[in-house]
């Protein structure tokens, strides 16, 4: 969306979250929002290429917010473990200690992508202060259809875990343009 349209989403956006949340919309919480969404969609356009992206919006304004994003790949694999960057999710980083990394994987039920779904919360030191949380959600479909992955990461792990039923629910939900189901 071109920048006017974006300050006006942004305005109101921020007016609704503070009414909902009930805090006070400052100048200064005005800016740090602001600040963080043009970063966050330079990131999500140039580094991640996602094809959609979401704010998730029951995180307080107080906190950083939870940006989600959306892409979709093609992986002819006959199952999810076997996708090609899809397992890096759930080795650890050769660079940190291993005990200082948690990776959590369940199975995943939506009735609207796929037949194998999964979601993996992974933790691990971003560097020596701060402690990152990721969640995704992995759709793997039948061959000729794009796989879809939905990422989030924060640097509150509590945050994560606080919204991770909600995010459930949101994922369940999600429907992206040319995917199956």
């Amino acid at each position: 969306m071109d920048k006017k349209t974006f300050k006006e989403w942004l305005d109101v956006s921020l007016a609704d979250l503070a009414a909902a949340h009930n805090v006070e919309l400052t100048r200064k919480l005005r800016r740090f929002h602001k600040s963080f969404y043009e970063q966050t969609i330079v990131t999500l356009r140039d580094k991640f290429q996602a094809d959609e992206a979401f704010i998730y919006h029951p995180v307080p304004l107080t906190y950083m917010p939870l940006a989600m994003h959306a892409t979709r790949f093609h992986c002819e694999a006959p199952d999810a473990a076997s996708c090609e960057g899809v397992t890096a999710l759930t080795v650890p980083n050769p660079a940190v200690a291993e005990w200082q990394q948690r990776t959590g994987i369940v199975p995943f039920a939506s009735s609207h992508l796929g037949a194998a779904r999964v979601r993996v919360i992974r933790s691990y030191p971003a560097d020596s202060t701060i402690m990152m949380t990721s969640v995704t959600y992995h759709w793997h479909t039948e061959p000729g259809l794009p796989d879809v992955l939905l990422r989030g990461h924060h640097d509150d792990p509590e945050v994560i875990a606080a919204a991770v039923e909600a995010l459930d629910d949101f994922a369940r939900t999600l429907r992206l343009p040319g995917t199956a189901h």
